[in-house]
């Protein structure tokens, strides 16, 4: 996408920025309590910022479950710029991320919602629906190989 910048969340000002976006989406619009959406492993992961010019727009971050298993959490766009690839973006950026860090497996917790959206990224389905912070999710995993552009 023109214009799109995704790079690690380095600074207090683009950590901010990611939680403020994380914040929007899933406090504000999908109610998810602030104690479950802040659940202090924020500490112990990488995360990404999405801009479009100076204006962060997406958010997502990645923790190492094992040396092998990257789990990638909390990926969230602003409403008013969904369907325009940016979650796609920070997922692919996410993933080679991970597989350059050595991680080969790829986890996620999607919302079921979202299952078709991830399952384009060359996630699978594993195990059968679950509820997390009251909403419908499946668990999903990709290999982290080939991550030529999806």
């Amino acid at each position: 996408m023109l214009g799109l910048d995704i790079s690690g969340a380095l600074t207090s000002i683009e950590m901010e920025a990611c939680m403020n976006i994380r914040n929007e989406v899933f406090c504000t619009e999908q109610k998810v309590s602030l104690e479950l959406e802040f659940d202090g492993l924020d500490d112990v992961c990488r995360h990404l910022l999405a801009r479009l010019g100076n204006y962060p727009v997406g958010t997502a971050r990645t923790r190492s479950i094992r040396p092998e298993v990257a789990k990638f959490e909390r990926v969230a766009v602003l409403q008013n710029h969904r369907g325009s690839n940016i979650g796609r973006a920070l997922m692919h950026r996410a993933m080679v991320d991970a597989a350059g860090d050595g991680h080969t497996l790829g986890l996620l917790h999607a919302q079921s919602y979202a299952e078709p959206f991830y399952r384009k990224l060359g996630f699978v389905q594993e195990g059968v629906e679950f509820e997390e912070a009251g909403i419908p999710h499946v668990k999903m995993i990709r290999l982290l190989k080939d991550l030529k552009e999806i």
